[in-house]
């Protein structure tokens, strides 16, 4: 699979360059059986950070169930490594394009953050008060396991497979979680992507992009209260260097501690118990 992650860390250390997201275009896994396949181009992309253990991101996917815009897709990445349906290449991109902390989170049209169950509520006032302009991609054609494109600008296409995904413990889908990723150079001009369309079953998101760190402002309306755009302090849940809650943390501390403690506890109610004997 081509991964070329290098890529995404071309920036000038003298004169940095914020990443770019320039155009958008979804394949449907419908029109892969006809002769050539033309995608669509939509004038939002929303990409949205959870986890199957995080409560607040609930929340947010029963929001986005209910969005209700054909102008908008919603690409799903699941960053947590305590996820069966984790995917690395949207940790990579969850900690060191988009640079975030917490989940939920939401990226709008690489441009926007919303971040929280909180905030995440704000979801559809964000979206119509934002505009794209998208474009880059011409000529761009699926066929054959090849992906053909002419970009005028940008220097990188990412392309991510998304597929419906049952959530492990609840009745409910992820409908288009990010399930695996290829990247190629913009100037190539086309890309072998037969290995996303095996058994494929869901939409491609085609992106391209400048390469780099994007540079993410808040579109909530409420007030950050003063802290860093990314450690907002809401109901969201902080992801650890292992993808765990802070609650899964301190239970397992907490474990680690009482097994540490027990001989020393023994310890001492044994000798309690012989003192107390020879006092009888």
């Amino acid at each position: 699979m081509a991964s070329p992650w290098p890529l995404s860390m071309h920036v000038s250390a003298e004169e940095p360059l914020f990443a770019v997201q320039y155009d958008v275009i979804i394949f449907d896994s419908s029109c892969m059986n006809s002769t050539s396949c033309t995608g669509e181009r939509v004038e939002h992309l929303v990409e949205y950070y959870g986890a199957d253990w995080c409560q607040p991101c609930e929340l947010i996917e029963e929001d986005i169930e209910t969005l209700n815009r054909t102008d908008t897709f919603v690409l799903q990445h699941h960053p947590s490594p305590s996820d069966a349906s984790f995917l690395s290449a949207s940790k990579l991109r969850f900690q060191y394009e988009h640079r975030l902390l917490r989940l939920p989170s939401l990226v709008i049209d690489g441009q926007g953050l919303l971040t929280g169950s909180s905030q995440g509520l704000e979801l559809s006032n964000a979206l119509s008060q934002r505009s794209t302009a998208y474009t880059g991609f011409s000529e761009i054609e699926l066929h054959n396991g090849s992906l053909t494109w002419q970009a005028s600008q940008g220097d990188r296409v990412s392309v991510w497979r998304t597929e419906a995904i049952e959530h492990p413990t609840r009745n409910r889908t992820h409908p288009t979680l990010a399930t695996d990723m290829m990247q190629f150079n913009a100037s190539n001009g086309s890309g072998n992507v037969s290995g996303l369309l095996e058994n494929f079953n869901g939409s491609l998101v085609v992106i391209l992009e400048r390469a780099g760190t994007y540079q993410l402002v808040n579109d909530s309306t409420n007030s950050a209260g003063g802290f860093d755009l990314y450690d907002t302090s809401d109901t969201g849940q902080m992801m650890g260097t292992q993808g765990m809650s802070p609650g899964q943390r301190a239970s397992l501390w907490t474990g680690i501690l009482l097994a540490a403690l027990a001989p020393a506890m023994y310890m001492r109610w044994n000798l309690s118990k012989q003192a107390t004997d020879e006092e009888e």
